[in-house]
């Protein structure tokens, strides 16, 4: 005779399953909370401050620790203990700066106070009307200028009555439609090259200034700017390259299909 039905030893065998598990759980919990023990009495012993990217420079080593003691610690880093210092403080400290777009602040068994920073990178300086300037980064985010560094990407200026607010994004028609300009040219390694101003005029359409050739490039709206640029590129190629870079003083790519130069 059974003394356990199926049904009896399908429940014993869950219950099992289940113990075991609860187990497992309860030994990693209790490693997990070993290692976070071992790793707030660790002593710091050295400093890592990445800051990315390189190109841009609002930020470097001595700035990131003069930000990291606003947050009131009050000894070296180095010697303090893990638990002696607030990460949480100085990765909120760091991420509240005009200029830092995302920060990590960690430690780890081998004595490392890890701080990794992203810095905003300017993609546009904007002039407004009143000759007010200010940064638009990559993620269409207002930054103000530095002291520290200045950085050479596409200017826009003329009729711009874009409002700088830190930390605002781009709010106007305008201020979009030169945001959708300048990504595009930013993605691009020959109009990065090529484009180097943009002017916005009273009936609000868009002028570009080249480096190369004395010309102007009449560019309209924002609409289509893929096609546009697609446009010019073979006119670049087919037509100024045959004529010469100075021949025209205007193109106009403002209409579907055309290229209209003037002399």
């Amino acid at each position: 005779m059974k003394i356990f039905n199926d049904k009896t030893l399908r429940i014993i065998k869950k219950i099992g399953i289940l113990l075991f598990w609860c187990v497992i759980l309860c030994g990693v919990l209790v490693s997990l909370i070993y290692v976070n023990r071992n790793l707030d009495a660790k002593e710091i012993e050295k400093v890592n401050i990445k800051i990315l990217p390189e190109n841009v420079q609002f930020f470097n080593r001595q700035k990131v620790l003069e930000e990291i003691r606003k947050t009131g610690l009050s000894r070296n880093i180095v010697g303090s203990t893990a638990d002696e210092i607030n990460a949480d403080n100085m990765e909120l400290k760091l991420l509240s700066n005009r200029y830092i777009r995302n920060a990590k602040v960690y430690h780890d068994m081998k004595g490392n106070l890890n701080i990794k920073i992203e810095q905003r990178e300017p993609l546009l300086r904007v002039y407004r009307f009143d000759n007010s300037s200010f940064y638009i980064d990559k993620t269409g985010i207002k930054v103000p200028l530095s002291m520290q560094f200045t950085s050479r990407v596409l200017v826009a200026n003329g009729n711009i009555f874009e409002r700088y607010k830190n930390h605002d994004s781009v709010y106007s028609y305008i201020g979009h439609q030169l945001y959708k300009i300048a990504s595009y040219v930013d993605k691009h390694e020959f109009w990065k090259a090529q484009i180097e101003q943009i002017f916005v005029t009273r009936d609000n359409e868009f002028i570009l200034i080249p480096k190369v050739g004395n010309h102007i490039i009449l560019f309209g709206n924002a609409d289509e700017v893929d096609e546009k640029f697609e446009k010019l590129f073979v006119f670049y190629k087919e037509g100024l390259n045959r004529v010469g870079w100075n021949k025209y003083s205007s193109i106009n790519i403002k209409y579907k299909g055309q290229v209209i130069c003037k002399k």
